[in-house]
């Protein structure tokens, strides 16, 4: 029975020591960094998870640089502090390690959260933003919410990093050849794919560069899916005959 009572003591002597080591992580939120290139200095310590939060006003390619002058770990995360990214760090404080995390970012409030379990020291943390220009409504990830495009405009789109696609869509009253050019401006692997009303495909490319087709397509509604690596692409449809213009009175 002692020796019962003995070991039912170290238990509960481990769960205590268990209960202080949690109670000693700090979560520390800091004021938020701008996208203007300039270093934030910051330091850790053992238990310590600093977060940094930032904001993209424009749709575009922002890129992160975390330095560490220590060991440690930084998470990209979303407004919902989810974990979109992270890199584990073995710098020294002559030596220190730099990652870049760069992505194509909607815009909206992001975080970097810098700590450990063990190690402290310094770090450093800077931002820049490469606006895109993009024409898109927020709805056209999905084909419900399709963007209507005008016959003869040359649209600016952007696939950011959860983007899996854009559709934007347009309708044909009759019988028509229609004009579809296309070019990726992001130096990635974008394709674009043609489904008919009842989503049934009916054109594909692949590796959009410099793209240029004529298509002769039934009446109805169509969708232009554009899909694949991450970036900016352009593209225009011409399916409706500009006007002819009247001669003037004379």
């Amino acid at each position: 029975m002692r020796k019962f009572s003995f070991l039912v003591c170290l238990l509960l002597l481990a769960l205590s020591a268990s209960a202080a080591l949690a109670d000693d992580t700090q979560f520390i939120e800091h004021e938020p960094f701008l996208l203007d290139d300039a270093w934030v200095e910051g330091s850790t310590h053992p238990n310590e998870y600093h977060y940094y939060p930032f904001t993209v006003e424009e749709v575009g390619l922002v890129t992160v640089r975390a330095q560490l002058f220590c060991g440690g770990q930084v998470q990209l995360l979303d407004a919902d502090l989810v974990q979109w990214d992270e890199h584990y760090f073995n710098g020294t404080a002559g030596a220190p390690d730099t990652y870049d995390f760069t992505y194509y970012l909607e815009p909206g409030t992001y975080y970097l959260r810098s700590g450990n379990g063990s190690s402290q020291g310094d770090f450093r943390i800077k931002g820049t933003l490469e606006a895109c220009l993009c024409d898109e409504t927020t709805a056209n990830d999905d084909y419900h919410g399709a963007q209507a495009i005008p016959s003869g405009e040359t649209i600016h789109g952007v696939l950011t990093q959860w983007d899996e696609h854009d559709y934007f869509t347009f309708t044909l009253d009759g019988e028509t050849e229609i004009y579809l050019t296309a070019n990726s401006e992001s130096g990635n692997a974008q394709n674009i794919a043609l489904y008919d009303s009842d989503m049934v495909k009916t054109a594909e490319k692949y590796t959009v560069q410099d793209y240029a087709e004529n298509l002769l397509l039934p009446s109805g509604t169509y969708y232009l899916d554009v899909w694949g690596g991450k970036g900016p692409y352009t593209f225009r449809i011409v399916y409706a005959q500009a006007p002819e213009t009247l001669p003037a009175n004379g």
